[in-house]
């Protein structure tokens, strides 16, 4: 089963060819797949595209190549959909003309399915009855090849390279009973991380794998019910969090309220670990733990481990910042933003090269010499993909004058790629593959590398491995063994 996985993180791309283009801001970090935003029965001030507006801005984290929404128009389902960031692709004026109550928003970065519009969401059916379902998708199904060939030979036609097509296509087909049915019998059909959002122009429909690999939440904001991949996307807008969908649940929105039933979860979550680490905004509560709290936690823990007297902690920006906080308090060391980092950098594209990425890296941090100069110095980040980042960072502190760099690492090495929806590189391509740390330390230039350990990250979310997706670092895919 193993054998398929990769099969489908390879092979569904070679049908169309992915763009060979990367945003230099992310270059050397795991990408998240998708962001989901959706308002159910807004009633104002504003109205439901505002809203959906701003929350999509919340999640812009979570993808940046394209961004869209799904709404009740004149003649049934409707989209607006374009590829760049939230900002750019929706107009005030065009917001403010949508009278629908009820709007689904999405915002994508692709590890199924090239970067174009085609690939965009969300993802519209439509019959001649000017009937149709719209799909807001994040995860990456593990058996999209063996869907994909066996809908080609019922004669269905795909518009797309996305495997959420596979999740529309397989809704659409079963919508004749009812939109909930159609849901029940699709995901007896699907495998894999999924966190989705349906609208048929009557109710919103939320759905989550068995094992709750990606995210979930509900809120409320008045009347109007909220589905949305964070609560940082709440807060926003001024919506107060309810609960998860919980793994392997649906729930319906409709006139009548919110309705759940379950499916059959998994006997272990598998929440994304990397969730925490990573992907997430610092403030939000993921699984009820607030990120920016289990990254301190996981950096104080880290600090443990570190046997060097230290001069001063730098975080990297911006993703150890919250570890970096964690470690500088317990190690008694003061906390200095040394290296400054370019907010105006935009999102210009570059090759996926080796020198491309050192070129992105330069044009985005530059140390501060004054600061540095002289000192030992421990470098806090997230995590450690190809090494570039810290190689290029590490390189510019000495240059400076830093007397030592010891990089220090707020999660364990990254060892396999990712199935269930983070781009993490082939394995030839990870900096961490060996075990001999002091090896990986000269090869970057460092006069140290420390990692987390896994036990650092159970302990700062208070749960065990059991409710937690690891496969990245341990190589244990859930659902599939070794």
């Amino acid at each position: 089963m193993l054998n398929e996985l990769i099969i489908n993180r390879q092979g569904w791309e070679c049908q169309t060819g992915q763009e060979t283009i990367i945003h230099n801001e992310h270059a050397d970090k795991p990408r998240e797949k998708c962001g989901v935003f959706a308002i159910y029965n807004y009633k104002g001030p504003g109205n439901a595209a505002i809203i959906t507006y701003l929350g999509l801005l919340a999640l812009q984290h979570r993808g940046q190549e394209s961004a869209g929404m799904a709404y009740c128009g004149p003649n049934g389902i409707e989209v607006i959909k374009n590829m760049g960031l939230v900002e750019n692709v929706f107009s005030r004026q065009k917001l403010t003309a949508i009278t629908s109550d009820t709007v689904l928003g999405h915002v994508r970065y692709s590890t199924t399915g090239s970067s174009s519009l085609t690939n965009a969401q969300p993802l519209v059916a439509r019959s001649f009855d000017r009937s149709g379902i719209a799909l807001a998708h994040n995860g990456n199904l593990t058996n999209t090849r063996r869907l994909h060939n066996a809908l080609l030979e019922e004669g269905h036609i795909f518009h797309s390279t996305s495997d959420t097509e596979i999740i529309l296509t397989y809704l659409f087909k079963y919508r004749r009973n009812d939109l909930i049915q159609a849901v029940e019998k699709t995901i007896k059909k699907i495998e894999g991380a999924y966190a989705a959002v349906a609208f048929d122009g009557k109710r919103l429909v939320a759905f989550r794998d068995p094992n709750g690999f990606r995210p979930l939440v509900i809120g409320r904001h008045g009347q109007s019910y909220i589905i949305s991949s964070e609560t940082a996307a709440f807060d926003t807008v001024g919506a107060t969090f309810l609960r998860e969908v919980e793994p392997g649940e649906i729930i319906e929105i409709n006139s009548n309220g919110l309705h759940s039933q379950m499916t059959s979860p998994s006997e272990c979550k598998s929440l994304c670990i990397f969730e925490y680490v990573y992907f997430a905004r610092p403030d939000s509560i993921i699984d009820g733990s607030n990120v920016h709290l289990v990254r301190k936690k996981v950096g104080a823990l880290l600090g443990k481990r570190i046997k060097t007297e230290l001069d001063m902690v730098v975080p990297s920006p911006d993703s150890g910042v919250s570890a970096a906080i964690g470690m500088a308090e317990m190690l008694n060391v003061p906390l200095q933003w040394a290296i400054y980092r370019n907010p105006y950098l935009g999102r210009t594209f570059i090759e996926p090269t080796q020198s491309g990425r050192e070129l992105a890296v330069r044009l985005k941090f530059n140390p501060i010499a004054e600061v540095i100069k002289g000192k030992k110095i421990a470098v806090v980040d997230d995590s450690l993909v190809r090494g570039t980042t810290a190689r290029i960072l590490t390189e510019m502190l000495k240059r400076l004058g830093a007397a030592e760099v010891h990089l220090c690492i707020a999660s364990p090495p990254y060892k396999n790629p990712c199935y269930y929806g983070i781009d993490i590189p082939v394995a030839e391509e990870l900096a961490a593959l060996g075990p001999d740390f002091k090896k990986m330390a000269s090869l970057i230039g460092a006069d140290s590398l420390t990692f987390s350990e896994p036990d650092d990250l159970y302990q700062a979310v208070g749960k065990n491995s059991c409710n937690y997706c690891t496969a990245c670092f341990s190589g244990e895919y859930p659902g599939y063994g070794k």
